[in-house]
């Protein structure tokens, strides 16, 4: 099973080196690992440098961006890139995901015991630092009277079964089969965070099921974020949710908008940033806007 590796970096050197060193204690390896360093200015670029000078018994490749494209931006150049390679599936996973040494081994004899024609994407298990299972990367949704989204997690005791069927995959240890990112197409890099895997997800099921393997497991080493602080995350979280509803169920998005509107308009500063995000989605203005970049808070 010939499997290449994405792995989207950003100024995390050392959760990227870490990372690294769980790939190459892999018990089974893959066929290439590609690490896309998103424009980095904390040495990652000449720690990759050195990288690839180490012998191993798979093949690296190394994409310096010129730019940071955000993780959406990184794997659209990662998973063009890996269609290049010949490849049978497409592993995507962040800098601070680690992976458990017989992650390809069971991958590779789930997929060799199982019928694949039907399944677009395999997902592993996402775990805390702490082993305790984080269920929110593997969801499910619904839409209530074809209009009112509904979206909720993974619930635990799926985890009991050998594979289960999911809705919405995210970017953390999951293997996509290359002809189905040659049939739907590849993430959309104008998203810059947030949703992509979430839209991309919906494409792919549309070239068939989306399961998760329980046995298949990946240490995430996430930072969490501060609820409290409002940022230039929150635009984006706003803007492309709106624009995932809107391509995929019209209806819905104009409720979830209201919905939103609602809720957060006693918010004064978040309010500011929905609104913004809210008129640049139905215009379909993506990408990076010009004051909500990586580091705007309200607090400073």
């Amino acid at each position: 099973m010939k499997i290449s590796i994405v792995i989207v970096t950003y100024n995390r050197l050392n959760k990227l080196n870490k990372a690294l060193d769980c790939y190459d204690d892999l018990t089974t390896k893959p066929l290439n690992i590609i690490v896309v360093n998103n424009n980095s200015s904390d040495g990652t670029k000449n720690y990759l440098e050195k990288w690839l000078k180490i012998p191993s018994s798979y093949q690296k490749h190394v994409l310096n961006l010129q730019e940071n494209k955000g993780g959406s931006g990184g794997f659209f150049e990662g998973q063009k890139y890996a269609l290049g390679l010949n490849s049978d599936w497409v592993m995507l996973a962040d800098d601070d995901a680690y992976p458990q040494k017989d992650l390809l081994g069971q991958f590779n004899t789930f997929v060799s015991t199982h019928k694949t024609n039907y399944i677009s994407a395999i997902c592993s298990t996402v775990l805390h630092p702490d082993g305790s299972i984080d269920t929110k990367h593997r969801s499910y949704y619904r839409l209530i009277k074809g209009l009112f989204y509904e979206r909720w997690p993974s619930d635990i005791t799926d985890y009991n079964k050998e594979w289960f069927e999911i809705d919405y995959l995210s970017y953390v240890g999951c293997f996509i089969k290359t002809e189905a990112l040659c049939k739907v197409g590849l993430v959309n890099p104008e998203f810059f965070i947030y949703s992509d895997d979430t839209e991309h997800s919906i494409r792919l099921k549309k070239a068939g099921k989306i399961v998760c393997v329980p046995k298949l497991k990946i240490i995430h080493d996430e930072q969490l974020p501060n609820n409290n602080n409002v940022s230039w995350k929150d635009y984006y979280g706003f803007r492309n949710e709106i624009v995932m509803l809107k391509k995929h169920h019209f209806l819905s998005a104009l409720f979830w908008s209201r919905h939103q509107y609602k809720i957060i308009k006693t918010q004064t500063e978040k309010f500011m940033i929905f609104k913004t995000a809210m008129k640049d989605a139905w215009l379909g203005k993506l990408g990076v806007h010009p004051i909500y970049k990586p580091g705007w808070s309200a607090q400073k």
